[in-house]
């Protein structure tokens, strides 16, 4: 379950993301999702940076299970 926890994180983490930024900033919604600005920029850097991380300590990951599997 775990697992699967993590791998879905990929899916709910930008929703995540976006409550959490405007709860942050004090904006609402609207304001996030209304034209092009700087705060669709911040959340969209924010969850790339959190793709690239999830690619790297996933290799990890993995390698880390099938050892302990092995044992």
């Amino acid at each position: 379950m775990w697992l699967f926890l993590w791998r879905a994180s990929l899916l709910y983490v930008f929703p995540l993301l976006m409550w959490g930024y405007c709860r942050f900033k004090g904006i609402g919604f609207d304001e996030l999702d209304s034209g092009v600005n700087n705060h669709k920029w911040v959340v969209l850097a924010s969850y790339l940076l959190y793709v690239v991380l999830w690619i790297l300590i996933n290799r990890y990951l993995l390698l880390f299970l099938r050892q302990r599997s092995r044992r």
